[in-house]
Parts: C-alpha cells; sequence; structure tokens
C-alpha cells in the first residue's frame, strides 16, 4: 500500500490568501463608508429641499395679502400706501397665517443681512403685530425676527405694475399711492440655487377681508 505524504499550505501561499483577505475587507469597508456617506447627502439634501419649501410656501403667503391701508400723513397730504419696495428689502403690512402665529394684520420687513463672523448672510424676516397708527412697535421685546434662508449671492426684489401690458420689472417700487400687481424675489445661494419666486399680490381691503392671490413661480 503506497501512503500519500501529507501537503500543507506554504508560507506564501498563506501571505497572499492574507493579502487577498485584507483587499477584500478593505473594499467592503470602502463601499460601506461611501453608502454611509451618499444615504448622509441623501438626508441633508431632502431636508435642506423640504426647508426650502416650507420658506417659499410662508412667504408667498405673506407677500401676497398685502394691506392697502395709508401711512399717517399730515392733514391735506396725498394719501400714501403704507408699502416700501427697494432692491434689496421690502417694507409692508399683510396677514399673518394663522398656523403660523397668532394671525392677523403684521408689519413685515424682509431684507438682506450682511455677513458677519458669528453669521452667514442670510434672508432675514422681521415681524411684529400691527398697531393702527404706530409706525414702530410699541414694544420692541415684541419683534420677532427669522432667517429665512442663507443669501451667501445676496438677494434681489422687482416690482411690476402691470403685467399684461408686458411691462419691464422696475428694482425699485416708485409709486407711494398704490400696490405692484407683482413682487419677484431672487435668492442667490451656493448651497442650493433658489428659483425665483414671483408673487401677484392681491390687495387686503380690510382686517378681516382677505382674498387669495394668484402665484405664479417661474423664470421670466
Amino acid at each position: 500500500m503506497t501512503l500519500r505524504r501529507r501537503r500543507g499550505f506554504t508560507l506564501v501561499e498563506v501571505l497572499v490568501a492574507t493579502a487577498l483577505l485584507s483587499l477584500v475587507t478593505l473594499g467592503l469597508l470602502t463601499a460601506m463608508r461611501s453608502f454611509a456617506q451618499t444615504e448622509t447627502r441623501i438626508d441633508e439634501r431632502i431636508r435642506t429641499d423640504d426647508d426650502l419649501r416650507a420658506t417659499e410656501r410662508f412667504l408667498r403667503s405673506v407677500m401676497a395679502t398685502v394691506s392697502a391701508r395709508p401711512r399717517a400723513t399730515p392733514a391735506g397730504a396725498p394719501k400714501q400706501v403704507d408699502f416700501v419696495g427697494g432692491e434689496d428689502a421690502m417694507r409692508w403690512i399683510g396677514v399673518m397665517p394663522a398656523r403660523h402665529g397668532a394671525g392677523g394684520l403684521y408689519r413685515f420687513h424682509l431684507y438682506a443681512r450682511a455677513a458677519t463672523t458669528e453669521a452667514p448672510a442670510a434672508l432675514v424676516l422681521e415681524f411684529v403685530p400691527f398697531v393702527p397708527g404706530f409706525e414702530a412697535p410699541l414694544d420692541a421685546a415684541a419683534l420677532q425676527t427669522r432667517a429665512m434662508a442663507t443669501a451667501s449671492g445676496g438677494i434681489r426684489f422687482r416690482y411690476q405694475e402691470d403685467p399684461e401690458s408686458g411691462e419691464q420689472w422696475l428694482a425699485q417700487w416708485p409709486h407711494n399711492d398704490r400696490l405692484p400687481r407683482r413682487i419677484g424675489l431672487s435668492v442667490a445661494n451656493d448651497r442650493l440655487p433658489w428659483p425665483e419666486l414671483v408673487v401677484g399680490v392681491l390687495p387686503v381691503a380690510g382686517p378681516t377681508q382677505v382674498g387669495r392671490a394668484g402665484i405664479d413661480v417661474g423664470p421670466l
């Protein structure tokens, strides 16, 4: 009977197998890390998109319902609407949606805040309950401030009085006796591009008489 000699693994074979196993393990770890990073980026993008949509819905609501209340002027002076529209800021009296606060008329100030060492440049909304006859709130502590979005590239407002006639957009609203028919808002953001927000303005006839405004969003 012939006895077969048993042959084990050589040191070279063991080293080769160990190296191959290390490469496979390294590849699996790299793939798992890549999957985790991709999932984190996707979750962050979804949260950013949700925040953007919520911000757009809120701004559409408060910018669309603008009060045509006259500003306090001396006796005999022409009536002036309490609305100021600039290139990088807008002040108006509008309706706060009830789901975001107490509801009713508020004074709004939407503007671009410059970057500081503590905070980036941002689109900021200040608001306070409207008090007839006062240009400023009675209690400064009642003023609330919200950063709506980062605006690293700045913001720009545009105004239009007669959209049907093909009238050109204005960088500033020059009329103090009437409201614009449409308002455009552009926000330059490095992280996520904002489509221009174009809002059709429907004047609010009274504190309890609020209509719906048509909203048009898209490039013009």
